[in-house]
């Protein structure tokens, strides 16, 4: 792919087949961003009943709104919403780089690292964990009859399933108390759900601050060069996928008489405990293998058990937008888990949980990959056998 200069008004853009309709688009969901912003912080202003992060002595969520008055946080949302929405706009027109810059580098920090805390992790996970399993069966089934792999994988999931029917890990009574669960603790994720919001948000005015701050003219630096990245980015998902495995294998031994952070008579009281446990542990793994598809051929063209894309070339966003996301859910995570790990002396949970490393790793991962494809060919193939 050609390198592809662009010049525009106030800006200089450098980028591998992204044009300035691409910095315009990244404008466009900041702005967006931006107005939702203003009118959640106009809700709360007018109905201040509805805050639902008001400072609770003794219970720390590891969030700046920990800190911040109830009264003081709808007004600077609307602010906050309305620079954003002015800073959108000049990323737009191409103009005033350096303070499109600076608002992308103060939205990251703030509502990017000091305000969502673990609870954008939390919920992610969850719904990883009861989303997950159907839909990798549907799609391994909907792609079966291309793969000659495919009976065998089909029949691993219905063994897997009676397994767990006929030993009563996941039985009809197992099942309806976790639905239960599930269904009765619907009305408790709105929180969480606001502060992947504002995740989300920090990740976009990310992206559109790295695009205003590229220049065009000057040579890449050599770790930037495919040959390069590959390497190091070999090396980065080799330590993310690993440290997916302690989480991995803690909710594996919730099988065993001796599970590990939770008494077995708990568990024999509460059988739905078990299987979310076990849910979110198959996620973790799942996630480790995920992430080795960075460096792996099945990582640049879709295997022959994906229905509809078999055999072509995956697209770069479909690998790094949920590799970053998840990338900043970890690193975001990271101080307010140790905080929790420290002041609970459940010091074990720092292995269990390897955040600050998890989570910069994989976003080198993501980067490596990014930069090991920037120069390829559209070519054409398919795994073999796969």
């Amino acid at each position: 792919m050609r390198r592809d200069r662009r010049i525009v008004p106030g800006m200089e853009i450098t980028n591998w087949g992204d044009t300035r309709r691409g910095v315009a688009g990244r404008a466009v969901l900041a702005a967006a961003w931006s107005a939702l912003t203003i009118a959640l912080g106009l809700w709360w202003w007018l109905r201040p009943g509805s805050y639902p992060f008001a400072p609770v002595a003794g219970e720390p969520r590891g969030t700046l709104l920990d800190v911040v008055p109830a009264a003081a946080v709808p007004p600077v949302l609307v602010g906050a919403g309305l620079v954003g929405l002015g800073g959108a706009a000049l990323a737009g027109k191409g103009r005033a780089r350096g303070a499109v810059v600076v608002i992308a580098a103060v939205w990251v920090v703030v509502f990017g690292l000091a305000v969502p805390g673990v609870a954008p992790l939390t919920l992610t996970g969850y719904a990883m964990a009861m989303l997950g399993p159907p839909v990798l069966f549907a799609t391994v089934l909907a792609g079966a009859w291309r793969w000659r792999g495919g009976p065998a994988a089909v029949a691993v999931f219905v063994l897997v399933g009676v397994l767990a029917w006929s030993t009563g890990i996941a039985d009809a009574g197992v099942l309806g108390r976790y639905w239960v669960v599930v269904t009765g603790t619907l009305e408790k994720t709105v929180p969480p759900a606001i502060m992947l919001f504002f995740l989300v948000g920090a990740l976009v005015w990310a992206a559109l601050g790295v695009r205003a701050v590229q220049r065009g003219g000057d040579p890449a630096p050599g770790w930037t060069r495919p040959e390069a990245a590959a390497r190091w980015g070999r090396a980065a998902v080799v330590v993310a996928a690993a440290c997916a495995l302690p989480y991995g294998l803690h909710r594996l031994t919730w099988l065993t008489p001796w599970p590990v952070g939770v008494d077995a008579a708990e568990l024999a009281a509460h059988p739905e405990m078990r299987l979310h446990g076990l849910l979110l542990g198959g996620a973790a793994l799942a996630g480790a293998v995920l992430t080795t598809g960075l460096v792996a051929r099945w990582g640049e063209v879709w295997p022959r058990w994906m229905p509809v894309v078999r055999g072509r070339r995956v697209p770069l966003a479909a690998a790094v937008v949920p590799g970053t996301f998840v990338a900043a859910l970890f690193t975001v995570a990271a101080v307010p888990m140790a905080l929790i790990s420290i002041r609970s002396g459940e010091l074990w949970a720092l292995l269990v949980f390897p955040f600050p490393v998890w989570g910069p790793a994989l976003g080198l991962a993501v980067l490596g990959y990014v930069l090991r494809r920037r120069g390829e060919s559209a070519r054409p193939g398919t795994i073999g056998g796969s």
